[in-house]
């Protein structure tokens, strides 16, 4: 998720959304932020297209700081990968283009996947957890799962499940479905029916609600119910769900990243702009 500006042969600085959703552009007459009064001369004008390169990306700049900034009062403890998922590219004399944002690229999920909702609106997509369990046959299409940060399932620092808790529980309802994989319980082994036995999960619908479950407490001595899945009929174990089940969330805009990239962008650009024309009079004047 990123927003682009770049400056044409006519002489206009131009935004450019580069995303779906995105808002309409914003144009900069590049013309009116030099002075009037300015003395120009040869050198000046074959340094201007380097002046205009070098303030459009200290602009991108100090316009990725200042979203970094922000980004705390739209996101409730916004995670490190996030914060450092922002990027900036370069303008030269060549391609006077530069784009700052969210990265949409990379390891991992970028973060500007998982943000888009947040800027655009719309519907969420479904993660990589609820489309195996979609293939598994837990959820059903248009399904989706919201953690509910109870025991043994409990969110972190950040508000969110780690992967090894999602693994875990994909594991054992059999719906690690990546290729190649290997993590799904197995029923005959031994040493699957003994993690079973203290951490097990299973999908349910109970009291008229679908979810998943966590059992909890320790499994009865005497290994009632024989080996598998522990049983929780007339014995002193219970549950908790840690996933609700939902319909397909749907957001309302709430993290206007082009606005706040676009409005602190043209704020800066023509301070620093002038400035670099000052710097190469006063050189070359």
């Amino acid at each position: 998720m990123a927003v682009s500006f770049e400056t044409g042969e006519t002489g206009k600085h131009r935004h450019l959304p580069t995303y779906p959703g995105a808002m309409a552009g914003i144009t900069l007459d590049i013309k009116s932020e030099i002075p009037s009064a300015i003395a120009w001369t040869d050198r000046l004008t074959k340094r201007l297209g380097w002046a205009v390169a070098d303030s459009m990306t200290q602009a991108a700049k100090e316009a990725r700081s200042y979203l970094r900034e922000v980004t705390p009062r739209y996101i409730d403890k916004p995670t490190t990968w996030t914060l450092n998922s922002t990027f900036v590219s370069y303008a030269n004399q060549r391609k006077l283009q530069v784009e700052v944002g969210f990265k949409y690229f990379g390891g991992g999920v970028p973060a500007g996947r998982y943000l888009e909702t947040l800027a655009s609106g719309g519907t969420r997509k479904p993660k990589s957890t609820e489309r195996q369990l979609q293939s598994a046959g837990v959820l059903r299409s248009g399904q989706f799962i919201v953690p509910t940060g109870v025991t043994p399932l409990k969110l972190n620092s950040f508000g969110n499940l780690t992967g090894a808790n999602y693994t875990q529980v994909l594991s054992r309802l059999g719906a690690m479905t990546v290729q190649g994989s290997s993590q799904n319980v197995n029923k005959a082994s031994g040493r699957s029916n003994s993690k079973r036995g203290t951490r097990d999960f299973f999908a349910a619908n109970i009291s008229g609600h679908y979810g998943i479950m966590a059992r909890v407490g320790k499994r009865p001595k005497g290994n009632p119910g024989g080996r598998g899945r522990p049983v929780t009929s007339n014995l002193p174990r219970g549950y908790h769900t840690v996933f609700y089940v939902t319909r397909q969330p749907r957001y309302e805009p709430r993290f206007p990243i082009q606005t706040i990239l676009g409005t602190y962008y043209q704020a800066r650009f023509g301070p620093l702009f002038r400035s670099r024309l000052a710097q190469e009079l006063a050189r070359h004047g």
